[in-house]
């Protein structure tokens, strides 16, 4: 059985990723059905956004703007 202390954040900003996690899942509990679905759509769509503007990424503007307008069309809101 694990003792506490090493279920301890080893630092502060490790504290501070736990309690920002703690709070949006609060957050994410007291929204309505239809609030969960939109947050979790956004949450997707900033990841390819995201993903798409990485360093060393070679997606143009243009076809970032494609890849997202596809992504909207294809969701369910």
């Amino acid at each position: 059985m694990p003792n506490a202390k090493s279920k301890r954040p080893s630092s502060l900003e490790d504290l501070l990723e736990e309690i920002s996690d703690e709070v949006e899942a609060e957050q994410a509990a007291s929204m309505s059905k239809d609030d969960q679905v939109l947050a979790d759509i956004a949450r997707r769509m900033l990841r390819l956004e995201r993903d798409m503007t990485m360093p060393g990424s070679a997606t143009s503007a243009a076809a970032r703007v494609e890849r997202l307008a596809k992504f909207i069309e294809e969701e369910q809101f």
